[in-house]
């Protein structure tokens, strides 16, 4: 059996948000994504974070859970803006999500080929958020360079300047599904 850990040394990298919280979270560097322990601080700093007016707002758009995993993305990405990027970026998470609430409900009016996006689908427990929610480019833009740095094991990697053996490829087809969750 294939042990990443012996083989390549650390599996997980600490993100710290240094620059505001002090707070540190965890990421699996095999699945660039955080640990449970990581995706639960992550959330709760973006309820800390988030106008509670904001989270009325998009409480009518979204289900919590909708909510919930987006706001994991941009306070991810938030943070790694924050705290490691150079120069230092602030995204404000609130703003955020209600621009990908906006954008998603212009999306879902105008779609009409499939019986409508995932407002045909939010009350009966079908929201499907890859298929309809985008992240606005700025934060994809940093997602994309904290996925980089969780591979690159927690160094900064410039750019798109990566040599052969650090480039990681993130594409995944369009019916991709985890087999297992956490």
């Amino acid at each position: 059996m294939f042990d990443y850990a012996d083989r390549y040394g650390k599996r997980f990298v600490t993100l710290i948000d240094s620059r505001a919280t002090g707070r540190e979270f965890e990421f699996d560097q095999i699945l660039l994504m955080p640990t449970a322990r990581g995706y639960r601080a992550l959330v709760e700093l973006a309820k800390e974070e988030v106008d509670p007016r904001v989270m009325r707002i998009l409480s009518k758009v979204w289900p919590p859970s909708t909510i919930e995993n987006l706001s994991f993305f941009a306070m991810a990405a938030a943070v790694y803006a924050r705290s490691v990027a150079e120069p230092p970026a602030r995204i404000e998470v609130g703003r955020v999500l209600l621009r990908t609430a906006a954008f998603c409900l212009l999306r879902c009016a105008r779609r009409k080929e499939t019986g409508g996006g995932c407002m045909a689908a939010k009350g009966l427990g079908r929201h499907q958020v890859p298929k309809c929610v985008k992240l606005p480019r700025d934060v994809e833009a940093a997602w994309r360079s904290l996925k980089r740095y969780i591979a690159a094991g927690g160094s900064v990697v410039e750019g798109e300047r990566t040599s052969g053996a650090m480039k990681v490829d993130f594409t995944l087809p369009a019916d991709y599904y985890p087999a297992t969750s956490c």
